[in-house]
C-alpha cells in the first residue's frame, strides 16, 4: 500500500503562503467548522423563510380570496372547443348555472349509474316516502285484516258444521 502525502495542500494556506503545522491544523479546522456551521445556518434560514412565506401567503390568500373567486366567477371568457371552434363569450358562473340547470332535470334511466343526481335524489325521497307510507298501511291493515279473517273463518266454520251461530 502506498500513501502519498502532499505537503504543499497540507503546509499552505489558500493563497499558497507558507504556514507551520499548527497554524495549517487550525486553519483547516476553522474552515472544516466554518463549513459546518455555514451549511446548518443556511438549512434553518430556509426552514424559517419558508415557514415565513407559507405564514403570509396563507395570511393573503385569506385576505384575498373572496376578491379572487368573485374575479375568476365574473370574468369573461371564450370557450373554444376541441377542433378550435370560438363559442360565444361567457363566464365561469353563467357556465356553472347553465351546468347546474341541465342537472336539475328528472331524467329515469335503465341504470342509476347513469342518471344525474337530481334525479337519484328525487327517487330516493320518493323511495323513503313510499317505505314510509307502507309501513304505516301494514301497522293499520294487519291488525283489522287479523280480526275480520278470523271472524269469518269461524263464521263459515260454524256454518259448514252446523253450530249454533256465535253471539
Amino acid at each position: 500500500m502506498k500513501i502519498e502525502i502532499d505537503l504543499n495542500d497540507i503546509l499552505r494556506d489558500e493563497f499558497g503562503s507558507e504556514e507551520n503545522l499548527a497554524e495549517s491544523i487550525r486553519r483547516q479546522i476553522i474552515e472544516r467548522f466554518y463549513g459546518d456551521f455555514r451549511k446548518r445556518l443556511f438549512e434553518r434560514m430556509d426552514a424559517e423563510v419558508s415557514l415565513i412565506m407559507t405564514q403570509q401567503i396563507n395570511a393573503v390568500m385569506t385576505e384575498k380570496m373572496p376578491e379572487l373567486i368573485d374575479d375568476i366567477m365574473n370574468v369573461a371568457y371564450t370557450p373554444v372547443s376541441t377542433y378550435g371552434q370560438r363559442g360565444a363569450a361567457t363566464t365561469f358562473r353563467d357556465e356553472i348555472i347553465k351546468s347546474i340547470a341541465a342537472n336539475m332535470k328528472y331524467e329515469p334511466r335503465n341504470y342509476s349509474s347513469e342518471e344525474n343526481a337530481f334525479t337519484k335524489a328525487v327517487k330516493s325521497i320518493v323511495e323513503k316516502q313510499t317505505e314510509a307510507i307502507k309501513a304505516e298501511i301494514i301497522k293499520q291493515v294487519d291488525p283489522k285484516f287479523k280480526e275480520d279473517a278470523i271472524k269469518f273463518a269461524v263464521k263459515t266454520l260454524s256454518e259448514r258444521l252446523g253450530l249454533e251461530k256465535p253471539k
